[in-house]
């Protein structure tokens, strides 16, 4: 007897009132009995039946890898992804509230079958960690041992702040409200919603976080092996923050890299090592990559590598200018090339970042 289990199935029960929990049980039963139909209902035709979330949207850019695009003004503000290694499920970045994490989950245990096993954060912003809490206890969360001695410290310290001032926070809110609607420029105004936007999902969420740390570190390099294929974590040191993970999954050459590349977005310098980040990715493109999930902005390639180092040579190379010339870097505009790009307010600060690296 032929039995074939097709996407029909899929639709069927997600159209359905079947709690999502029955949905994925289901699914894991079918994938045990017919373990051949994994294979034939493709990841796209799962994602297509996932009943979706307003903070991301599902990239299929492998069967093995599907990108989570964080939707702007929402709950996610920077990019996660999940990863099918066969019989282990991973989930790269937890984005910026629990609600997001919770739809990313339900998202990763959907599409593969699978409870998420493990969970890498690249970096320790809170945009990209504040879902940890998620995941636990069932799974593992890793990083490097820096991301983590950061997160126990710093940022655990910058949260406590966070609620001791709540009130000032939301003041802030409000008075960034009225300072938006008196903005003439389209793009940078609608820039500054999402941001205003995105504040609030966290403000809202802030009394139910759980500051969830790393439970495994590394410190070079590590591999997961799984059924059907493994991925790589590695460091090469601290650019975009004091230490920065990429996830490389070399039988797909695709590389999840966290904020070390942006699509189309300005880099964000804050707490950045230029002349490191530019170093770290020189070692990146020594890898055998075809595509790559960056930490803000759509899936893209190396192209985009190449235009976040052009950035960031550019702007060591006219502050350093501006410097030497003794000029205000208050005079410098962003060039035209960089105008279409999002994140334009980072311009700005970016500047004042590597006029304090230089002259300090």
């Amino acid at each position: 007897m032929n039995i074939v289990l097709d996407d029909r199935l899929l639709k069927n029960l997600s159209c359905a009132c079947f709690p999502e929990k029955i949905i994925v049980y289901l699914m894991d039963m079918a994938y045990n009995l017919f373990p051949y139909w994994k294979g034939e209902v493709s990841m796209k035709n799962r994602i297509e039946t996932f009943r979706g979330s307003e903070h991301f949207r599902l990239n299929h850019v492998a069967d093995s890898v599907i990108a989570a695009i964080a939707v702007p003004g929402t709950g996610s503000l920077g990019n996660a992804a999940i990863i099918d290694l066969g019989d282990t499920t991973l989930v790269v970045d937890t984005f910026s509230t629990i609600q997001a994490a919770e739809d990313l989950k339900a998202a990763a245990e959907y599409l593969t079958g699978n409870p998420v096993s493990y969970v890498i954060n690249t970096h320790w912003h809170s945009d990209h960690t504040s879902g940890n809490q998620v995941f636990l206890p069932a799974a593992q969360i890793i990083s490097t041992s820096t991301t983590r001695e950061v997160m126990n410290t710093f940022a655990r310290d910058r949260l406590a702040q966070y609620r001791e001032n709540t009130e000032q926070m939301v003041q802030a809110i409000e008075e960034f409200e009225e300072q938006i609607q008196q903005e003439t420029d389209e793009k940078l105004k609608k820039e500054m919603e999402w941001e205003n936007a995105s504040d609030r999902e966290f403000m809202k969420m802030l009394p139910d976080l759980v500051h969830s740390l790393p439970t495994i570190t590394f410190d070079q390099q590590v591999t997961i092996h799984g059924s059907n294929r493994s991925i790589v974590l590695l460091t090469f040191g601290g650019g975009h923050t004091q230490s920065d993970a990429i996830v490389y999954i070399p039988e797909d050459k695709i590389l999840i890299i966290g904020d070390l590349v942006l699509s189309k977005h300005h880099p964000v310098l804050a707490y950045a090592n230029p002349q490191e980040w530019l170093n770290i990715l020189e070692q990146v493109e020594l890898l055998d990559v075809e595509a790559i999930v960056p930490g803000h902005g759509e899936v893209c390639s190396l192209q985009e590598l190449h235009e976040v180092k052009g950035y960031l040579t550019y702007i060591m190379e006219i502050v350093a200018e501006a410097v030497q010339n003794k000029q205000s870097i208050d005079e410098i505009d962003i060039p035209e090339v960089y105008h279409n790009w999002y994140f334009t307010t980072y311009f700005k600060t970016n500047l004042n970042k590597v006029y304090d690296i230089i002259t300090n």
